[in-house]
């Protein structure tokens, strides 16, 4: 696995940049409720994400796959409250009693929220508006990051392209914040496009050979 590559410190930010593609375009809620069932009586100020079935299972999958299972406290909840109250536990894979919960680090989750929150209520959902917002977090995980070994940085970005791919295809928010770390890296288009294809083709093979198996 070329995440092996990585050293200790050069996987957790690739944790760190996985969790905010995660958590870029997740629905939002106010309150704990979507904005078509908002009413009068409900807190606007009470800004959250909603995660399921697929970011819980993509979370695990990425902590194994790292070998490192964070301790900074689970999506359900913070010492100072969660950023994602909502969460469908019951159609996610049943842990164990010694099982730790998958969880994403609510730094991050706090970062895009408070970001979020500078907006104005009514444009909160606006394409354009999540994309700045997750930007402006981006900016701040790769603010004086560089790598001695040109092949870390495309390592991460590969890495990436498989996260981003698990939903089927990159969505625009997605796409833009790969390539902002494709730019902070001074990585050429020709490679970007190369490496976008060969992270297209592994993702196509390995649900080939999943759905091959399961059969």
């Amino acid at each position: 696995m070329l995440i092996n590559m990585l050293s200790d410190t050069q996987k957790k930010h690739f944790i760190d940049l996985a969790d905010l593609l995660i958590i870029a375009n997740l629905p939002l809620l106010w309150d704990g409720k979507p904005s078509d069932e908002i009413t009068s009586s409900t807190d606007l100020s009470a800004l959250s994400l909603k995660a399921g079935k697929h970011e819980f299972e993509l979370i695990a999958e990425l902590e194994n796959y790292t070998g490192k299972v964070r301790n900074q406290g689970s999506m359900l909840g913070t010492a100072h409250g969660s950023s994602l109250p909502e969460i469908m536990l019951r159609k996610r894979l049943k842990p164990t009693a010694q099982e730790s919960i998958p969880s994403l680090n609510t730094a991050i989750v706090d970062k895009l929220v408070n970001a979020l929150k500078a907006y104005p209520f009514m444009k909160l959902e606006q394409p354009e508006v999540r994309t700045q917002a997750a930007s402006s977090v981006l900016s701040d995980l790769l603010e004086d990051k560089t790598y001695d070994l040109p092949a870390t940085p495309k390592i991460i970005l590969f890495e990436l392209l498989l996260v981003a791919l698990r939903d089927g295809s990159i969505s625009d928010i997605k796409l833009t914040l790969l390539k902002k770390i494709q730019i902070h890296h001074g990585i050429e288009d020709f490679i970007f496009d190369d490496l976008l294809e060969r992270a297209e083709i592994t993702n196509q093979e390995t649900s080939k050979t999943i759905s091959m198996i399961l059969e």
